[in-house]
């Protein structure tokens, strides 16, 4: 009988050893572990972020080859365009026929459709909401994009409705004025999307997101309508677009 006491009693301690020991393996693997996940999450953070501009050579750089015949597309031919000059507008009627027309093959969801137009990216975990707008205005201004002003409409939101959880939501107003004055003396009624404005939001979890309008001048390199804007006008827009990029990561990185 002693001797089986005297097993269990090792067997119970060399238990303990092994639990204790596996306990410290598993401590001296947590900051390990830990690393990995931050840097796996990083990661992810920043392939999620490169989505938000397409950078390189696009697939076509000019107008597409138009087919002869009946599939030819009707176009206006080339004119000298006065500057300011505003057009004739488009009835609603026409509106809603192009467009009803236009959607009835779209397999995308108005929400789908909204998120195709919107460039974002993700703030880096840690960063504050101050921090993320000081880089923002920070960089706008090294790179020569005017602040012009600040809505803060979830101020109003969380009085209205006696919510202080909703998320917080400022919209910051840029603009390269040059680069204005030049669209304006083009088509007028561009004006609609001036100023440049980024997003800075928080979603449900708090987390901290940038978003612009994303209009990429590239995407109409392919119109075959003759009236094309000038090589410096498209230039600058490209510039733009860049520039607003560079904003947005820079906020998100929390670089100053």
């Amino acid at each position: 009988m002693p001797m089986k006491r005297e097993g269990k009693r090792l067997r119970r301690l060399s238990a303990l050893a092994l639990a204790a020991l596996l306990g410290v393996g598993a401590l001296a693997a947590a900051p390990a572990l830990a690393q990995e996940e931050d840097e796996a999450a990083e990661k992810a953070r920043k392939e999620l972020n490169a989505k938000s501009y397409f950078h390189g050579k696009p697939p076509f750089d000019g107008p597409v080859k138009q087919p002869k015949g009946y599939f030819q597309l009707p176009v206006p031919p080339k004119r000298e365009i006065p500057k300011f000059e505003f057009q004739e507008p488009i009835s609603a009627q026409a509106k809603m026929r192009f467009m009803q027309t236009m959607m009835a093959m779209n397999p995308f969801s108005l929400r789908q459709m909204i998120n195709f137009m919107a460039a974002k990216k993700k703030a880096a975990p840690g960063l504050t909401f101050e921090e993320v707008v000081e880089s923002l205005r920070l960089k706008g201004n090294e790179l020569n994009m005017r602040f012009v002003g600040v809505s803060t409409p979830y101020k109003v939101i969380r009085e209205i409705r006696g919510d202080d959880k909703f998320p917080r939501v400022e919209i910051y107003s840029f603009c390269d004025l040059e680069t204005l004055a030049l669209v304006l003396e083009h088509m007028p009624e561009f004006i609609v999307f001036i100023p440049c404005r980024i997003a800075v939001m928080e979603d449900k979890d708090g987390q901290i997101w940038l978003v612009t309008l994303d209009w990429d001048v590239r995407w109409i390199d392919t119109l075959p309508n003759p009236n094309r804007i000038s090589d410096e006008l498209r230039k600058r827009a490209i510039s733009v677009r860049e520039r607003l990029e560079k904003m947005m990561e820079a906020a998100a990185n929390g670089d100053l």
